[in-house]
Formats: C-alpha cells, structure tokens, sequence
C-alpha cells in the first residue's frame, strides 16, 4: 500500500510544479515592500510574444544594464497636502527618483498612487512639487492595471483620463485605453531563477497633450505599444516586462544585487552616448552627437510614434571619438509630434526621444 501511495505522489507532483496559478491582490505590492529590478534591452534574441497554457519561457541569458529599486509606502508617508487629494481614494504610495524635469523647472517629492483591493490594483493619480509648487494629479477615471481573480484566458479593458494645470508652465491631459489578456501560464526563467508564472498582455493606446503658455501652442503624444507581463505569487510586481512601443524592446525583471550596480535608480538613457538637440527641433533642423569608445558599425534612423522607420539618417564605420552629425529634414514633410532617433552600434541599440513641432 505504500508503494501505491509513494508511484501516486511521483505522478502528481509533476502536475503541481506546472500548475495553473491565480493572481489576486495579495500578490500586488504592499506598504513597506523594497523590490529590485535589472533593465535590459531585447535585440531580436527572445521569443517573448508566445504563450498559451502550460508554456515554457527561457529568458535567463538577459544581461543587465543597470539596476534600480522601487519603494512602495503608506500614503501617509507622503507630503500632507498630497494626502489630502488621495486620502480616500489610494492606500499606497510609489517614489519616484530621477523624475522626468524640464527645463526651468526644479521637481522634487514625485509620487505615484495606487489602490489595491480584493476586486483590482489600480493608478488613481500621480503627485510633484515644481520650483516649491505641490501639484497633485488625481485622475478623473483610474487607471485599472489589473482586475481580479486573474486566471488564464481572462479579458478585461479599462479607460483612464486626467487633466491637470501647471503654474508657470501650461497644461497637461490625456487618456489611456488599456486591454488585458490572460494569454498564458507555465515556467518563466529569468537571471534571477525559475518560477511558475500568469502571462498578461497588455494592449495599451495613450495619448497626451501638453500646451506651454509661455509659446502659446501646445503639441500632442500619442503612444500605441505593447506589454509582456509574467506575474507569480506574492511577488508585488511582474517577475519580468517586455515592452514593446515597435522600436527595441526593453525589459525590466525583478533580480539581486549585481555587483556592476551600486542598486539605486538609474536610467537607461543616463548610460546612452547618444545626444539629440536641438530638442524640440521648430524647422527639422537638429544634430546626434555620439561618443564612440571603440571603433563601431553605426546605423541611425528616425521613427514615429508608432514605430514605423521615417528615414535612415546614417548607416557607415565611425572611429573612436566624439562626432557630432547634422541633419535637415525640412523637406520630409513631417508631422508635429514625438519621434525617436534609433541608434544602432555592432551589438547595441540606444533610444534618444526627439519632438517636431
């Protein structure tokens, strides 16, 4: 008899090791969770897109750019007058370091927040102090990043909006249309080890607009991409992100402390020897200066928004140096709006972000 116990266990624990797994809240961030992170790039090696049940995902050859670490906090650890606008409405709070600033403008005490409960994890605004002025942004429709239970083959769809002023700068709206679909389950490997995971994708359109008083127009963003999400229990955040706007890919999976990183906050665009300006550019007169370590194959393009490729702006042998190249592209007819410059070098891919206007 305990033959037939011990054959029975044999075969049913293989059937555990795959199983399907279910997310729910409990495995959204919480209050005092320190998550770390590696940032990569895909350069056509991995074959994230696929998916279904009981799949395979080998993604354990990734190699780190940099590293940074996430917080997440009480809303009460956030400065008061932000609490009074999320008070009812978040119960977690995310720092942001190195946030995005503009020119003329000192941005300090940056914050998203957040809402986790039995039904969904959702965004419901964004909060920052601009030269000493607190600016909340609730969003007037949350932003809902997952609903829950999430198990394979779910779909659900959400539609957030906000609209906010700056003092001394302008304005600031959009909206977001995300579609999520539960498209997989199975094994994920990563750096950082093997686990059983829910694959979601998220479809998402977004699009900004922004209007600067001080140049009396204003010029829109407007983003279409994709993400690869591969969630496990009591994680806080995905295992491991692709996403994919139709340029590189980047990645971002949760890891250890690599011994290359000092594990703060860092951006990749901060370790990119690629520089655009003028940025913006009124005439599409601009220049790339790149700063070359070793001799490189060098192919730079322009693209929109959507990813597709405008026009390939240098494609030859660059020595080792720096080299600043102009372009004009006046005559190319090109709408106002965000655009990326995509540099590519032997193995390497960098991203620099340029807007027409």
């Amino acid at each position: 008899m305990k033959r037939i116990y011990l054959f029975a266990l044999i075969a049913i624990v293989p059937a555990i090791l795959s199983a399907q797994i279910t997310i729910d809240n409990n495995d959204m961030p919480s209050n005092g969770d320190t998550i770390r992170t590696s940032n990569s790039i895909d350069i056509g090696m991995m074959d994230y897109t696929s998916g279904g049940p009981d799949h395979s995902w080998d993604f354990s050859s990734l190699e780190p750019l940099n590293q940074q670490v996430d917080t997440f906090v009480s809303i009460l650890e956030t400065p008061l007058v932000y609490q009074a606008f999320f008070f009812m409405s978040s119960n977690l709070a995310q720092p942001i370091q190195n946030a995005e600033s503009m020119p003329g403008f000192e941005v300090s005490d940056a914050y998203n927040y957040y809402k986790n409960s039995s039904s969904s994890f959702k965004m419901t605004g964004n909060a920052v102090t601009m030269n000493n002025i607190p600016i909340p942004n609730k969003f007037d429709e949350d932003d809902y990043i997952f609903r829950f239970p999430m198990d394979y083959e779910n779909v659900d769809s959400s539609m957030s909006s906000y609209g906010m002023s700056i003092p001394g700068l302008g304005y600031m709206g959009g909206w977001k249309k995300r579609v999520n679909t539960c498209d997989g389950w199975g094994s994920l490997s990563t750096p950082y080890g093997n686990f059983q995971t829910l694959r979601v994708v998220s479809h998402i359109i977004q699009h900004d607009s922004i209007y600067i008083d001080s140049l009396g127009f204003g010029f829109p963003i407007h983003r279409d991409y994709m993400e690869y999400k591969w969630l496990g229990d009591g994680f806080g955040i995905p295992l491991c992100t692709f996403t994919d706007n139709g340029i590189a890919p980047t990645v971002a999976y949760i890891d250890s402390v690599r011994s290359s990183f000092v594990g703060v906050r860092s951006k990749m665009a901060a370790e990119s020897p690629v520089t655009v300006f003028p940025n913006p550019t009124n005439n599409g007169a601009f220049a790339i200066e790149l700063e070359i370590n070793e001799p490189s194959y060098t192919k730079v393009s322009l693209r929109n928004s959507k990813g597709e490729q405008i026009i390939t702006l240098l494609n030859k042998n660059i020595l080792t140096g720096s080299t600043t190249r102009q372009f004009n592209l006046t005559d190319q007819n090109l709408s106002k709006g965000l655009y990326f410059v995509i540099v590519e070098m032997d193995d390497r891919v960098f991203v620099a972000k340029i807007v027409f206007q």
